[in-house]
């Protein structure tokens, strides 16, 4: 298993901030090697003694390890363990070190508000204890999981803790502080911390550190527009690195200098920079940097409107960042820092140049790619075995284009003289404005569209529908653009099929939030007040009807030629948030034609047909109580489910073999040592994905613990076909996000090795929920599969006294539901 978490955050950019990865920093920061591995250092303690340092380094090192090789867990139990025995009659200082270490072990398992909790504790033994040194490190690694969780006032206002102990380092603190203000567009704030930090490291005498931060000024001036004073930071910078001989740092100033000439639209100047900054990774044989700079090429190549060859960068981008996480095992502890969006944000833009071109079969395999990106920048982790990646294929007269311009790459490689260097760099130049390059171009213009490519994912996704001939089944991609939707209809024996639909980002999302304002407010007084249950399912018609209108009567034709009977649903962004299901033709709900099994990723999933699967239960139930806790900013206050408790009862009734666990007796333990003798695991009780912190999603227990989403990845699900979480919510907060917290728990379970998760998107009635899963459970025992008993109880809903879309449409099965 890859730790993404380490992975994520160097194949996303070459050009990043400080400490902070939650923050998408602009991809023209960036700091060298050496310089990124002294600023993590210090950023853990920046001024304790050599003694502590060494022994601090030696925590994180240690901990880092044995998340490699997957040990935390154990670790982490017996840290508790030695914590609980230890007294205040002990040396303080083995209790904050026990304290630090939980915390740092924590952090490295993205449990980020475990982690605050102990800082706290060990930040509170320091105090008493009057351990300044140890005080500044803990509030200065309070900050950094602060920005990590994005919440960047608290971030900033440890920090300033920080200085107001005076310690002799300051300038990482500085730059810290003035890479959130940069984030937060504060630029006078953020200039004012990094002109303070440049002070310290040139009274210091420290070049790397001096070069570094007038980079990150330089870039800050650019995004002011201030042009001439970024070129003058970013060339003191690059003089210095000359002088000190520092080959990262100086690519990481050509690209700089190079993105300002792009804003100039000083095309040559650019690309001469971008391609000698290409140069000096391959040299330095970095892989992972020579991917972003393949992108940051092709978004050149894209403003100058050569798509063609903005398609060619870009896909070759892809293929690296691919072939490194395929490839990666361990990442080095300075390589941790980047902005986790701009990967996706490739592979999105990737997509929407081949859609652009109607090259649906090479777009197909780029969305689905993204589905998987999505789920690793947010997840953090990916079982490599189940993944059907295969490389991005090159046409042929793309194949010749590449051939050339590599040549022209590794000549320039290889060259040692400056003069010479030069002359190659002028060569790559003239080789995109040469006959050859302009002949290619038209090739591609006029034959791509209809060139034939093999894709491995879509070959492997048709074989797999083949199986499911009896139910006709076909899987759904809907990418969401800015102007646009494109969608991707793929069968088993046709080629896949892609409809563009005009309509612009803005106006979809506010359809999307008008249908989900819709289902979940039925008992709302607030949303409209005098409106009854017929007025309320009309709305939501209407609304499903526009939604309807987008993005399934542009395919209905293929629909009945393929006649298709089950969707395999992809949803993309904000269409997460909406079942399928509650989408309206004008005259039935799309569940009444079709079975709806959602998936993270046709390249992750197992789809075949599941056979001879008899179930064996585990069914917990939440039945009394009063929980209150708190996640991140939000507040959550829960009461038992009485209806829990008779939802068991019932499928007991139906498979009399089941294992019910009530009350006091639903525990985490419980069930975690249950799990692997059952193949459906019933959690009648609340849970929620959070959005914003999928990690941090949960599923309450009767007394009172939780169980998050890194807790779920180490559950052993391996013989569970269903996981099924009947009382679930999607915590939005104040702000709707794109989802990727539903695509996480999904993936989460899958990756513990259950095959599907049956959940909810909104908290449902707790009596209706009972009714639904009475009719999933009736439907389930006579033999039919997972997909189909879904679809047959919402069904049975809909002909039932709770037929309002707020009580059947919410339950969405994620997985193989076959």
């Amino acid at each position: 298993m890859i730790n993404w978490k380490y992975f994520r955050l160097i194949i996303s950019t070459a050009c990043l901030l400080i400490i902070i990865p939650s923050i998408p920093v602009d991809k023209n920061f960036n700091l060298n090697s050496k310089a990124q591995a002294q600023v993590k250092t210090n950023s853990v303690s920046p001024i304790l003694q050599n003694n502590q340092k060494i022994e601090i380094q030696q925590q994180e090192k240690q901990v880092q390890s044995e998340f490699y090789n997957d040990q935390l867990d154990e670790n982490l139990e017996q840290l508790q363990e030695k914590l609980e025995k230890l007294t205040p009659e002990d040396d303080r200082f083995e209790i904050i070190h026990t304290l630090k270490k939980i915390a740092i072990a924590y952090d490295a398992q993205g449990k980020y508000f475990k982690a605050l909790e102990y800082y706290q504790k060990a930040l509170k033994n320091a105090k008493k204890n009057q351990d300044s040194e140890n005080i500044i490190a803990i509030l200065n690694k309070i900050g950094v999981v602060y920005s990590q969780l994005g919440l960047y006032e608290q971030a900033i206002d440890y920090y300033k803790q920080v200085l107001k102990k005076n310690p002799p380092e300051k300038n990482n603190i500085f730059s810290n502080i003035g890479a959130i203000y940069r984030h937060l567009k504060k630029y006078s704030q953020a200039l004012e911390y990094l002109r303070q930090a440049l002070k310290n490291y040139q009274e210091n005498q420290d070049n790397l550190g001096t070069a570094q931060t007038l980079n990150h000024i330089g870039v800050i001036y650019r995004e002011q527009e201030k042009y001439s004073q970024a070129l003058e930071n970013h060339k003191q910078a690059l003089a210095i690195q000359e002088e000190e001989g520092d080959q990262e740092g100086k690519a990481v100033t050509f690209h700089n200098i190079g993105k300002v000439y792009q804003d100039l639209n000083k095309y040559s100047e650019s690309l001469k920079f971008l391609n000698h900054s290409l140069i000096i990774d391959r040299q330095l044989d970095n892989k992972g940097k020579e991917g972003i700079h393949l992108a940051n090429l092709g978004k050149l190549l894209e403003t100058k409107n050569q798509t063609e060859l903005a398609i060619i960068f870009y896909k070759q981008s892809v293929n690296i960042t691919e072939s490194i996480r395929k490839n990666l095992k361990v990442l080095p502890a300075e390589e941790q820092e980047a902005d986790v969006e701009s990967v996706a944000e490739t592979y999105r833009t990737l997509a929407e140049l081949l859609l652009q071109k109607k090259r649906a079969l090479e777009a197909h395999q780029i969305i689905d790619l993204l589905k998987v990106q999505e789920i690793f920048e947010q997840m953090g982790s990916l079982q490599i075995d189940n993944h059907k990646y295969s490389e991005l294929p090159l046409l042929e007269s793309e194949e010749l284009f590449w051939k050339k311009y590599s040549q022209l790459i590794e000549a320039a490689s290889d060259t040692k003289n400056q003069n010479q260097l030069e002359e190659k760099l002028l060569e790559i130049i003239e080789f995109f404005d040469s006959e050859e390059v302009k002949s290619i171009v038209s090739e591609l213009k006029e034959n791509a569209e209809n060139q034939k490519l093999s894709s491995d994912i879509v070959f492997s996704l048709q074989l797999e529908l083949k199986k499911h001939q009896n139910k006709n089944t076909v899987v759904l991609y809907p990418l969401v653009l800015e102007d646009r939707l494109e969608l991707i209809l793929v069968s088993s024996n046709y080629p896949p099929v892609h409809r563009t639909v005009s309509v612009k980002r803005e106006e979809f999302n506010q359809a999307i939030f008008e249908l989900r304002v819709r289902l979940i407010n039925r008992n709302n007084s607030q949303s409209l007040p005098n409106e009854n249950n017929n007025q309320s399912e009309k709305r939501i018609m209407l609304a499903g009807f526009k939604l309807y209108n987008w993005l399934i009567k542009p395919l209905e034709k293929e629909l009945r030629l393929t006649k298709a009977k089950t969707i395999i649903y992809a949803p993309d962004g904000q269409l997460r948030y909406i079942p399928l299901a509650a989408l309206y033709d004008g005259r039935k709900w799309l569940v009444e034609r079709f079975e709806i099994n959602n998936i993270t990723a046709a390249s992750l999933m197992d789809l075949e047909p599941r056979e001879n699967f008899q179930p064996v239960i585990l069914a917990g139930a939440l039945t009394e109580g009063s929980y209150q806790f708190q996640v991140g900013r939000r507040r959550f206050e829960f009461e038992g489910l009485p209806f829990a408790g008779v939802e068991v009862e019932n499928i007991e009734q139906i498979f009399p073999e089941t294992n019910k666990l009530l009350g006091n007796e639903f525990t985490k333990e419980a069930m975690e040592l249950n799990m692997d003798s059952h193949n459906i695991v019933h959690f009648a009780t609340h849970s929620a994905f959070v959005n914003g912190h999928p990690e941090e999603s949960f599923i309450l227990f009767g007394d009172g613990d939780r169980a998050t989403l890194g807790d779920v990845k180490y559950w052993n699900l391996k013989d569970v076909e269903l996981v099924v979480l009947s009382a679930c919510q999607t915590a939005l907060g104040k702000d709707i996000g794109n989802g990727q917290e539903i695509l996480g728990f999904g993936y989460r379970v899958q990756e513990a090795g259950a095959a599907a998760t049956l959940a909810t998107l909104w908290l449902v009635d707790d009596q209706a929920t009972h009714e639904f899963m009475n009719y999933f459970y009736v439907a389930l025992n006579k033999g039919v599969s997972k997909v189909e008993s879904l679809r047959e109880a919402q069904v049975n809903m809909i002909n039932s006294e709770y037929n309002h879309p707020y009580y059947w449409a919410p339950f969405i099965l994620i997985g193989n539901g076959f």
